[in-house]
């Protein structure tokens, strides 16, 4: 399903974005694309990279809302991440700033009220593409 990525050292700040708090009053720039507008295969996939993110940044903080999940570093879901991410730019021809912005909204809307619950219903899901991409 994901070619393995050659320098995966570019996402690392990404991921590292997605972990920590924003900064108040600070806003990403609208992403180039929204994940409406990619194909079905590569915006769950996205979806899909951005609750592994958001979990991640939840263990990170110690927010009680990702002790429900597995370690989100150990358990792949960091290399998913930086798998799913590498793919847009290559597939969706997306920037490096797009793919940014496109993940920061996404956990951005992760931590609204009902965040934890979507979290939740996809979580499956998103468990079951992990493993089906080796991961």
């Amino acid at each position: 399903m994901f070619m393995p990525l050659a320098a995966p050292a570019l996402f690392f700040g990404v991921l590292a974005l997605q972990a920590a708090p924003a900064a108040p009053g600070a806003e990403a720039p609208p992403p180039a694309i929204t994940l409406e507008k990619l194909p079905i295969e590569q915006a769950a996939a996205a979806r899909c990279a951005i609750v592994f993110a958001t979990v991640s940044r939840w263990q990170r903080a110690g927010d009680a809302r990702g002790s429900a999940y597995p370690d989100a570093q150990a358990g792949g879901g960091r290399e998913f991440f930086v798998r799913v991410m590498a793919k847009l730019m290559d597939e969706a021809g997306l920037s490096r700033e797009d793919v940014v912005a496109l993940a920061y909204r996404g956990v951005e809307d992760h931590d609204k009220p009902d965040g934890a619950e979507r979290v939740a219903a996809m979580m499956p899901a998103c468990q079951m593409m992990k493993s089906a991409a080796g991961l």
